[in-house]
């Protein structure tokens, strides 16, 4: 038999129709004992009875903006339910998905907030909160959160309980609509005696119907047993085919479950009166869940219970008495922390900058000796830096000296060289420049003398003699001939032809 743990987590579900306590641990169901629990290793989960709750269906204008979407939908539900304006209600409200034309269709949730806290107080006064508190509708959820059940087509769940009872259909995992039936357990047991005529105590009834269903021992009972299921789910009947037609959806698997586990022979009426498939509500999470009286609304809590560890989603989470916030993230929590943090930092503070100024004093003197050592190390560096400094100077004066030496040797070199040819050169030229004009019968008047060039002034009778000398001279090899003007002077009577001729010694 399982134990609560003190050192293992688990999950509680409180179902106070039955006025039981069970607890899940590492897959374990036990018998939850508040005298040795762990609140802070232990879910608290419990659910609110549909009768409890008031629903509504309430269509607002698409005109209506979405910031204005929950004032409209409270005064349509004020007015639909005749809420009294003096109470306090928790409200809530789901958009039924799909539904067409210029309204919006919305399913609406009614609370009593008073009512609600008086309900669980009690249990709050023992575990100090409740972390989750579902509307019994809602329960069906976990079934698709933890994967128990896929998230296509649609589903019809009914249960069954002593003062209660109630239909829901889930479309795709997700809630789609929910309606109260009359025939609770209660009401059945009531029919049954006023058919037979004879009393029968209700714990007796409900062993009759958990064992036998309908299939009962004695033929009028037996007959009366399905008269009464006969009306029962034609009831159940007229419920569906509204919701299908309103909303035009086509339910496909019906769960019954009841708070006296299943009913012998009651998937005959779900086939041939709804014409639908049944689907056994039996959904186990514990190895050992035999072995305790868990209704399935108990189980349907232990799977909201795992599905909130994971995702803290408080969308339908009705509990008055909700969990604290760790303190770190409570407001009182944060103030505290910034406080600790504060003194925290400032006593760090001194000791950082003694700390720190200590380390920038060991640093500062590590610094200054191997600054010291490398200035020693410096002085005969500088020393003979100096040295060669005045090498160098000494070195560079020489060189001066030598190159403004070589420099007019040079000149001199270059001036006797030119001396020897150019001179050489031009006395050639003059030579056989004067043996050209005598030849040509001509007159030297001027020679200029200009870089490489000479200038000869040459003077002849008649054009021919200069156009004859000037053709001897381009000829020669080694000589250029740049003659611009041919003149002719008629000076006093005496005809004679002068041109300046400008020989190029190559």
């Amino acid at each position: 038999m399982a134990k609560n743990s003190k050192n293992a987590s688990s999950i509680v579900a409180i179902n106070k129709v039955t006025q039981t306590i069970f607890g899940l641990s590492e897959n374990e169901v036990f018998e939850h004992d508040f005298s040795k629990a762990n609140r802070a290793k232990e879910t608290y989960v419990s659910y609110i009875p549909y009768k409890d709750i008031m629903t509504a269906t309430v269509e607002i204008s698409r005109s209506v903006e979405d910031a204005d979407l929950l004032d409209a939908i409270v005064v349509k539900v004020y007015e639909e339910l005749g809420l009294d304006t003096a109470l306090d209600y928790k409200i809530t409200y789901s958009e039924v998905i799909g539904a067409g034309g210029d309204d919006r269709i919305f399913n609406v949730f009614v609370v009593d907030n008073a009512k609600l806290t008086s309900e669980f107080d009690a249990i709050a006064a023992r575990t100090n909160y409740i972390d989750y508190v579902a509307m019994a509708p809602f329960l069906y959820e976990g079934l698709y959160n933890r994967g128990v059940l896929t998230r296509d087509g649609i589903d019809c769940f009914i249960y069954l309980q002593r003062d209660d009872a109630f239909l829901v259909v889930y479309q795709n995992g997700e809630y789609f609509q929910s309606r109260q039936v009359r025939y609770n357990l209660k009401f059945l047991h009531e029919k049954y005696v006023e058919l037979v005529g004879s009393r029968v105590d209700e714990e007796s009834f409900y062993r009759l119907l958990s064992k036998q269903g309908v299939n009962l021992e004695n033929p009028t009972e037996r007959d009366y047993m399905i008269q009464i299921f006969d009306d029962m789910f034609y009831y159940i009947n007229d419920v569906l085919n509204g919701i299908s037609k309103i909303y035009n959806v086509n339910i496909q698997n019906v769960y019954i479950g009841t708070d006296i586990g299943k009913i012998p022979a009651i998937e005959v009426f779900v086939e041939n009166n709804l014409k639908l498939r049944y689907k056994d509500f039996n959904f186990n999470v514990a190895i050992n869940a035999k072995d305790y009286p868990l209704t399935q609304l108990d189980i349907l809590m232990f799977l909201v219970g795992q599905d909130y560890l994971v995702t803290k989603d408080d969308d339908h989470n009705y509990s008055p008495f909700m969990r604290p916030p760790p303190l770190t993230q409570r407001s009182t929590g944060k103030l505290i922390g910034y406080m600790l943090l504060g003194c925290l930092l400032g006593a760090v503070y001194p000791a950082y900058n003694f700390g720190y100024g200590y380390y920038n004093n060991m640093v500062a003197n590590d610094k200054t000796s191997e600054y010291q050592g490398l200035e020693d190390q410096m002085v005969p560096a500088r020393a003979e830096s100096a040295r060669l400094d005045k090498e160098t100077k000494e070195v560079n004066a020489q060189a001066a000296k030598s190159g403004k030496e070589l420099n007019d040797r040079r000149e001199l070199i270059n001036a006797i060289s030119d001396k020897k040819n150019n001179y050489a050169m031009k006395g050639v030229s003059i030579f056989e420049l004067t043996n050209m004009v005598v030849k040509n019968k001509g007159n030297m008047v001027r020679i200029g003398d200009e870089n490489r060039t000479l200038t000869v002034q040459v003077r002849t009778k008649n054009d021919k003699q200069m156009t004859e000398l000037l053709e001897d001279i381009s000829k020669k090899e080694g000589y250029g001939v740049d003659t611009k003007t041919i003149a002719l002077q008629e000076g006093n009577k005496t005809v004679f032809y002068d041109s300046n001729i400008s020989v190029e010694v190559k």
